[in-house]
């Protein structure tokens, strides 16, 4: 057991201390004649778990006599939609020191205002939480595990001030989990922005830990692991988390400086969460509804994308999210940077550490790189407007239908492909790598911790490649515009062909189906230019014939199509508003590549390809 992030003091305990450094503090500045210096308490009180409910405190003191802004967030650090987290929050009063009621006015849909008439004010409420995940919370008999946005109001005027939480009626068994400070039975943050970026996880859980050394420094990596699994399994994950840390810390030559010399997994994998995976500065969130053993470690997936965070975003930050807002949306155009090369380094590290073998990789890179190339929506943006629809598209809540699939690509993913390609260009073309940038972006932005911009990033990718018009090219074609390099010819330079993986295999376009009793229904909007989009089918339809084969079912879909050629057409008779269609669905080539490993390679391509793919940690030492 840990004990800054692990030990909790008795209620009464807590009660006794507060009691008594709030005397002594009175006291003792009565005595001086200085004023106190103000700070934020939070009362986290769980008595309700049951009722998935929790009663929350906070106090301000040393207040300047006037109105105060009291706000509950829209915004969450690593969210960039809005969130209106003020929907969960009921029964909200207001008091002064002395117990007397204030008058709260709401003033807008997450604000509210108090008028102060002594130095402190104390506002009480009430959080419903039911949803695990990176952004909001959850509360019931298993644990309360609380992304802070979703759970603390705050007041702007003390957004500089110290923090402090004290946690009562908790269930006995249960401890506390977080990157935040323990001191005196409390839980410390140093300001606002260092709260809000602090989850909890609060529950009985497993507790596995290792030790990281860096630059004569050792970090203590924690996973407070909260499953339904044996402790042999808990273990087995940690062994796997070991290995993909020393591969990304090798790229950057460092690990992060981590408070406290510790960072922690929050990980809740458990009936009834959401799949999700939350950075954090000194910790991460990690939830999935499946068991460690149901998911194979999977779940290590989302460890590894979000351990790179503490790196790239945490530290490695762009100035379009720096400082963030809580109060709406944060927009960006390096998400393709922060979040897609994060996602492209989350894998590759994996590769690197075993985790993955070269064919499972290879399937990584191919499911990016297909969805890529096949999307219709980089007609009309590249990675950096992509970027900037993730204030809708991020998790983001709308009832109005929109068409993403053929107007709109993930940044994840677009970014992911980007970086892959840039990667194989500086090796093929430079004798260099991505690696060789993400430690120079991490020397000159990530430790210095000053924020970075497009033409900072242009500039060290011509610093790393030595050719100033080689980066602008590449910013200019694909960050700003669409393009792609030649893939085929940069994966030729290391040993492997880049090909149609099934010539004769006949292709409709990916959509996706819905059963509604006996009937079949397409469930998404065809892509544009696919045979199911020319034939006119659209979202909500309902498919009757398909060729010789009636259709009820998406196995009849199949079976009409398994035999099929491409370029062969096919009778289809749908129903759309009421009125039958009959058509041709005119079949294309599926267009789905794969990798082949070119058994000629020669011993420079070989070279270049275990460069790429194989361990750089040889020299780190895990204790």
């Amino acid at each position: 057991m840990d004990q800054l992030r692990q030990s909790q003091p008795s209620r009464s305990t807590d009660k006794v201390i507060g009691k008594f450094s709030l005397l002594a503090t009175a006291l003792l500045a009565a005595l001086l004649n200085v004023s106190v210096a103000a700070e934020v308490n939070y009362q986290l009180d769980l008595a309700q778990v049951k009722q998935q409910q929790a009663e929350i405190t906070m106090r301000l003191t040393n207040v300047e006599k006037g109105p105060v802004t009291i706000v509950m967030a829209s915004a969450s650090p690593g969210r960039y939609a809005r969130h209106d987290f003020a929907k969960n929050i009921f029964d909200l009063r207001a008091f002064d020191a002395e117990a007397k009621p204030l008058q709260l006015t709401r003033t807008s849909a997450a604000t509210w205002q108090v008028v102060a008439d002594s130095k402190d004010i104390v506002v009480k409420y009430r959080l419903f939480a039911d949803h695990a995940d990176g952004t909001y919370s959850q509360i019931d008999r298993r644990h309360a595990h609380l992304n802070i946005p979703a759970t603390f109001m705050f007041a702007p005027a003390f957004a500089a001030e110290p923090v402090n939480l004290s946690i009562v009626n908790k269930p006995q068994q249960w401890r506390v989990a977080s990157q935040l400070s323990q001191v005196q039975g409390q839980w410390r943050a140093k300001n606002l922005d260092d709260f809000m970026d602090s989850p909890l996880e609060i529950s009985e859980h497993q507790w596995l830990s290792f030790t990281q050394a860096s630059h004569g420094n050792n970090y203590q990596i924690n996973i407070a692991l909260h499953h339904q699994g044996t402790a042999a399994q808990g273990e087995h994950l940690k062994t796997l988390v070991q290995a993909f840390v020393k591969e990304q810390q090798a790229i950057f030559g460092e690990l992060p400086d981590y408070a406290g010399k510790q960072y922690t997994f929050l990980a809740d994998y458990l009936p009834a969460v959401a799949s999700d995976g939350m950075e954090h500065r000194n910790s991460t969130v990690v939830t999935d509804d499946r068991s460690l053993l149901q998911a194979e470690y999977a779940q290590v997936e989302t460890m590894s994308h979000e351990f790179f965070h503490a790196w790239n975003v945490e530290r490695i930050r762009p100035k379009s999210l720096q400082p963030f807002d809580f109060t709406k949306t944060n927009m960006s155009d390096l998400l393709w940077y922060a979040e897609g090369f994060t996602n492209y380094y989350g894998k590759l590290a994996l590769k690197r550490s075993g985790y993955f073998s070269q064919d499972a990789y290879f399937e990584q890179v191919l499911k990016a790189l297909n969805r890529t190339l096949q999307a219709p929506g980089r007609r009309f943006q590249g990675p950096a407007g992509m970027s900037q629809q993730a204030v809708f598209v991020d998790a983001g809540v709308s009832v109005d239908p929109t068409d993403y699939g053929n107007n709109y690509l993930s940044y994840y993913t677009y970014g992911e492909v980007v970086a892959l390609g840039l990667d194989l260009q500086l090796r093929v073309k430079f004798g260099r790598s991505l690696d060789q940038l993400m430690r120079q972006m991490w020397v000159l932005y990530g430790k210095t911790e000053i924020p970075y911009d497009a033409m900072d990033l242009q500039k060290q990718l011509a610093a790393v490649s030595g050719d100033a018009r080689f980066a602008e090219k590449f910013f200019n074609e694909q960050v700003n515009q669409s393009q792609l390099p030649d893939f085929k010819a940069l994966f030729a330079e290391l040993g492997l062909r880049l090909q149609i993986a099934e010539p004769n295999k006949a292709f409709a376009g990916g959509v996706n189906f819905r059963n509604d009793g006996s009937a079949l229904l397409l469930a998404s909007r065809p892509l544009v230019n696919s045979a199911w989009a020319n034939a006119g089918v659209g979202i909500g339809d309902t498919l009757l014939q398909l060729g010789e084969y009636p259709i009820s079912t998406e196995q009849d879909v199949q079976l009409a199509l398994k035999n099929a050629k491409p370029g062969e057409k096919l009778t289809l008779k749908y129903q759309q508003k009421g009125e039958v269609i009959v058509t041709e669905l005119v079949l294309s080539q599926d267009p789905k590549l794969t990798l082949v490993v070119d058994e000629q390679a020669t011993a420079e391509q070989l070279k270049r390809r275990n460069d790429w793919l194989n361990s750089q940690a040889v020299s780190l030492a895990v204790m």
